[in-house]
């Protein structure tokens, strides 16, 4: 096994296990709570400088089956998760969070994941920064036109944790890009691999932080909570399945990566934009949507690598083929492979 390789095994165990203990050690999420928001920016800030040496037509480039996934993730899923949640007769601040849910772009992560399933891993990371992008605008459309008595979207407000949480991080990403293409390939990589561990260690940080409503309801409402985490497994779940199923007509490439894209969502961006202007149900909603974020890429990194270990295993259990005996050619044989072909 690589060394980039145990350094990701190691990273998404970390994350699986530190979202689980937090969930079940409200003591713990007491000391993390109030660094919360200052280790999601960080994670955006550090997830986005391994991207710097990236080109840029790998980063910009915006074909049809880009702009098809993202019109797909930021404008027609929000509509059908609205109107499941009516169809089902949610009550209005249930459907506000499905909407955060539906609303929030791709996870920093799923050109990653995208590269660990074997899928298009360019085409992921363009979708991810353009969702990324135009995720503000679909998540404040939706939820205006959602209209609750519980959400109070204060514009100004909105457009100042925008600026926060997104145009400062990639300002700073459109100023370092300069600077990392021109470092060596030994400098380059000690310094992406210094971000990728600062983001897991600030993602680590803001799972625990903002598990901290969620632990504490826990205790004293498990039924809310336990619903919360079923709504959110089966957005994550569905959502990834509807739209395998819709794209699959353009390959299947195409299709399992947009299921990716779709399935697993920046959540935690939604609560930095909208924070208490939907409800206090928020915290605790997203507190337990970051327990299918943590624990699926270890799933699947574990998986992927047991696929591995057995195509391996099988390939070492073949027989070596035994080599083939050249019999002499007769004379005869030989006249007729002298003359050239015509």
């Amino acid at each position: 096994m690589s060394r980039n390789l145990l350094e990701e095994d190691v990273a998404v165990t970390i994350l699986a296990v530190g979202i689980v203990v937090a969930f079940f050690s409200p003591w713990l999420t007491n000391i993390v709570a109030p660094y919360t928001l200052h280790a999601l920016f960080f994670v955006i800030l550090f997830g986005l400088i391994p991207f710097a040496d990236v080109s840029r037509e790998e980063l910009t480039n915006v074909d049809m089956p880009v702009l098809r996934m993202v019109i797909w993730q930021q404008g027609v899923l929000p509509c059908l998760v609205i109107a499941l949640g009516v169809l089902l007769q949610f009550p209005d601040t249930v459907v506000s969070l499905m909407i955060v849910t539906a609303c929030a772009g791709s996870l920093f992560a799923s050109p990653a994941l995208a590269q660990l399933l074997n899928l298009d891993k360019n085409r992921a990371l363009q979708c991810m920064v353009l969702s990324t992008i135009v995720m503000p605008a679909s998540l404040y459309v939706f939820l205006s036109a959602f209209h609750s008595v519980n959400i109070h979207l204060d514009l100004e407000e909105y457009l100042k944790r925008t600026a926060i949480f997104l145009l400062i991080p990639f300002t700073f990403f459109a100023l370092y890009r300069p600077i990392a293409l021109r470092l060596n390939p030994v400098a380059n990589g000690v310094a992406n691999r210094m971000s990728r561990w600062g983001a897991v260690i600030a993602l680590l940080l803001f799972g625990i932080g903002i598990m901290q409503s969620a632990s504490h309801q826990f205790m004293n409402e498990p039924m809310k909570i336990l619903f919360y985490l079923a709504i959110v497994s089966t957005l994550t779940v569905g959502m990834l399945i509807v739209t395998i199923i819709v794209m699959y007509r353009f390959g299947a490439s195409e299709a399992l990566t947009a299921g990716v894209l779709n399935g697993f969502r920046n959540v935690g961006l939604g609560f930095a934009l909208v924070g208490d202007m939907i409800g206090s149900e928020l915290a605790p909603y997203v507190g337990v949507s970051m327990i299918p974020v943590f624990v699926a890429p270890a799933v699947i990194r574990l998986t992927a690598s047991s696929n591995e270990q057995g195509i391996a295993f099988h390939e070492d259990e073949q027989p070596a083929e035994e080599p083939v005996e050249q019999q002499p050619m007769l004379p005869a044989a030989q006249a007729a492979a002298a003359v050239p072909a015509t």
